[in-house]
């Protein structure tokens, strides 16, 4: 190994070369001899109080030996063992395989879905189903789904991620020793990696967060590789290392969003090195600008292009509409084989007959039946809704305000904005209505039912009238921003009475009402939810000639990729800020690092899956998180008042890579504080891993000033504590059978609730598996809005919702 030299415990001592530089360290230079102005010391006790500055932080220069490539592939041996040992088990359906099998089996068969996760995961299962003789026609259904029976290949397809949780493994010893770290640290970091349950849990089934994980080891350990080129600025080892961490970074942002927060890690560190080098003053303006720009191309344009390949490759493979498409705008819709082809007359008249779209929340048409209002605070009278198939009920003429007239004796006169008007309803002939009553779903003050209303012989109230206030039209369609275009034009309606706006809730209503989507009238609303616009425009009487002359028409415009990717990325933000549900497993991230509980993902006769990780790791990196700030904060502290403890010679490494590890697992934790949505244990995942690292680093530290014997046997002592912790929860990792005994003597915490009642000797452990119901997200999926469907044309088929997931 080519180092600044190794002391008897393999680890290298204190380099005068270079190290990874740490967001939470002071400096990031080489490190150049210091001049002290002075060298008096004075011995308290074992405290040094010295004139000078205290070192700065270095960067390691490590390069892989032949001894380091035997433990590598003997590590990633074991972790292969580890990973994929009774791969096949259980032979059913898991959690959340209901899901991302069924969205690789729609890649492979090019049927379009919508995910609220980015696609490179999925499309990862899909190429590994492919590779296993998967035809994407098993559709993945429900938890406990017989794979064998139905000849689907899941071994292969679970094999991918578990191959991905194996590299982690190596991929954590080749990151400690590119800190500066020694071979017996760093098979330590690899060992805690390797027998983390909760890790090996997750990278055995057809779940995300394994490719997840996967690349965010990998860009923070090809960022690791980066800082050990610093020597060499802008070599190729130096650019190799610099795009892959983009290129890594982009794929784990591709996965999950929680991959977005690999940018603060990386730019904060980014952000300090180019702070310190300013200060360079052998580094001239131009050098210093070409470092700023290398890190702009190689930390920013690369992983934003490989976001935006991933997803035209997506995008490429589901060209086929679905059901699933309603989700999608219009637009969208076009760009699918067999999706929307709309086209209408393109101008509104007064007398024209029209079905009227909601804009933004794509949940279907203004809609009436002949059903009255049966909640206590509400009219009685008929029904208004939004429904998301389009037939006759969904249609509405436009007349003039309640007492005015139109003068059409010149020809159809055209809707302009800001006129008042009423809308009949063609199939029940009542009027479009609102009055001071609370809709179904709202007891607020400023949020008004919305009703048919009219009866024969009655020409209706000033309840009736609505003012339509255009908000945009389409600027190649002259007119569409004056006069009401079909398609083109964007509008409110805003009740001339109560000066409130037709709203759609995107809330569902009881059976009473069909679990249509409630819309009402609501003041101070905001225009994104009360915005609408008109799909189907016809003027009765004006092609009932063969002769006459066509209306101009109108149509959807074709979405182009840039326009496909920002709507996906929007309405992916809508999903994710929108999955507010109670599922029975969810986790608060407060009780995540102390392992409160975890995740049931299966259950069989005498044996269960339940997701839970190695509680020593956890709880021991935790400590070793906050042990970390408590010493830099003391040392902190001391360093103002001159006094400079070194840490038995490792001060500048601890603060430099421990530093970056626990800044990057703060900003893998703390922003899921501020998330009000459902949250799950395995979300902790990325976080987890690093703190692995400072748990291994700070093991490091407590051991560096004695002999080489003491500290090895410390070490294999852990080792020790955390295998046989992995033995004991290995039950639930590997869905082994297990007696209630040894179940119950399993709970460490009462708050653990996995099920011992399908342990042998249980109640339920010569049960069937059960059929849990389907994952969290359907259920929430099935408190959304409607879809409609792509024709503005009768459709009896129904949108299907359960194909978003919630994790």
């Amino acid at each position: 190994m080519t180092t600044a030299g190794m002391d008897k415990a393999g680890k290298p001592h204190q380099p005068k070369g270079h190290s990874m530089q740490a967001a939470g360290a002071s400096g990031a230079k080489p490190e150049t001899p210091r001049v002290k102005t002075t060298e008096t010391t004075e011995t308290a006790s074992d405290v040094q109080v010295v004139s000078f500055a205290a070192p700065a932080p270095f960067y390691a220069k490590w390069t892989c030996t032949s001894a380091d490539t035997a433990l590598l592939v003997a590590i990633s041996l074991v972790a292969l063992v580890v990973r994929c040992y009774r791969l096949s088990v259980p032979d059913q359906v898991v959690f959340d395989e209901v899901h991302f099998g069924k969205f690789a089996g729609k890649y492979l068969n090019g049927t379009y879905f919508y995910d609220l996760h980015p696609p490179l995961a999925k499309m990862m299962f899909a190429a590994a189903g492919r590779l296993s003789g998967y035809d994407g026609v098993f559709d993945f259904k429900s938890i406990g789904l017989d794979y064998v029976a139905a000849g689907v290949p899941y071994v292969g397809m679970r094999l991918m991620p578990a191959i991905l949780g194996a590299v982690t493994v190596p991929a954590s010893y080749v990151t400690a020793r590119a800190c500066g770290y020694g071979i017996d640290t760093a098979v330590l970091a690899s060992f805690l990696v390797c027998f983390e349950n909760g890790l090996v849990t997750q990278s055995r089934l057809i779940l995300l967060d394994s490719p997840l994980v996967f690349f965010t080891v990998l860009s923070l350990a090809a960022w690791a590789m980066f800082w050990t080129k610093q020597r060499q600025p802008f070599s190729r080892p130096w650019w190799f290392w610099l795009v892959a961490t983009g290129a890594l970074m982009g794929c784990a942002a591709s996965c999950k969003w929680v991959g977005l927060f690999l940018f603060p890690v990386v730019g904060l560190s980014t952000i300090v090195d180019l702070w310190d080098k300013i200060a360079d003053r052998s580094l001239t303006p131009a050098r210093w600008g070409a470092h700023f720009a290398a890190r702009a191309f190689g930390l920013l344009a690369v992983p934003l292009a490989v976001y935006l390949f991933w997803f035209q490759v997506h995008f490429a493979l589901l060209h086929k509409t679905s059901d699933a498409a309603g989700m999608m705008s219009a637009e969208f819709q076009t760009t699918l084989a067999g999706g929307l082809n709309v086209t209408t007359d393109r101008d509104v008249f007064y007398g024209s007959e029209i079905r009227i779209k909601s804009t933004n929340a794509r949940s279907g048409y203004l809609h009436s039946h002949s059903h009255a209002w049966q909640h206590t605070k509400g009219s009685g009278q008929q029904q208004v809704t939004i429904y998301g198939h389009a037939d006759e009920n969904n249609l509405w003429v436009v007349e003039p305000a309640f007492n005015t007239t139109v003068d059409t004796s010149n020809g159809p006169v055209p809707v302009a904005g800001g006129a008042v008007v009423r809308l009949r309803h063609k199939t029940t002939g009542k009027y479009l209505h609102s009055h001071d009553k609370r809709p179904a779903l709202s007891s607020q003050d400023t949020k008004f039912e919305l009703s048919g209303y009219g009866f024969d012989n009655f020409a209706g109230d000033s309840n009736d009238n609505f003012r339509l206030e255009i908000l945009a039209g389409d600027r190649s369609e002259p007119g569409s921003d004056k006069h009401v275009q079909a398609i083109y034009t964007r509008f409110r309606l805003i009740h001339a009475n109560l000066n409130c706006a037709v709203y759609n809730s995107q809330k569902k209503l009881p059976k009473w009402a069909f679990e249509q989507i409630e819309t009402n009238c609501m003041r101070n609303c905001m225009p994104r939810m009360s915005t609408w616009h008109v799909e189907y425009a016809r003027l009765p009487g004006t092609q009932e000639s063969a002769s006459a002359e066509r209306p101009p028409q109108a149509s959807y415009r074709r979405l182009g990729l840039w326009g496909k990717i920002a709507e996906y990325n929007r309405l992916m933000a809508d999903s994710n800020g929108s999955l507010t549900g109670d599922h029975p497993f969810a986790a608060r991230p407060q009780h995540w690092p102390w392992l409160r509980r975890g995740t049931a993902y299966w259950g069989g006769r005498g044996r269960v899956i339940y997701q839970l990780g190695n509680p020593l790791i956890w709880w021991g990196s935790l400590a070793a998180v906050l042990l970390f700030a408590l010493v830099r904060s003391v040392l902190f502290v001391l360093d103002k008042r001159r006094i400079h403890p070194g840490l038995a010679g490792q001060r500048a490494r601890y603060f430099s890579a421990a530093g970056f590890f626990v800044v990057a697992w703060a900003c893998h934790y703390v922003p899921f504080f501020l998330m009000g949505r459902e949250l799950f244990i395995h979300h902790y995942f990325p976080a987890l891993w690093m703190a692995v690292l400072v748990l291994a680093f700070t093991l490091d530290l407590l051991t560096a000033g004695v002999p080489r014997s003491v500290r090895l046997a410390a070490y294999v002592a852990v080792g020790a504590a955390v295998l046989y912790a992995f033995a004991v929860f290995s039950h639930i990792t590997y869905a082994s059978v297990w007696t209630k005994d040894a179940c119950l003597k399993s709970k460490w915490l009462r708050t653990w609730d996995f099920d011992c009642e399908h342990a042998i000797g249980g109640a339920r452990s010569t049960d069937p598996p059960p059929s849990p119901s389907p994952a969290a997200a359907e259920a929430a999926a099935a408190e959304a809005p409607a879809k409609a469907v792509p024709a503005p044309v009768v459709a009896d088929k129904k949108v299907d919702l359960g194909d978003v997931d919630d994790t």
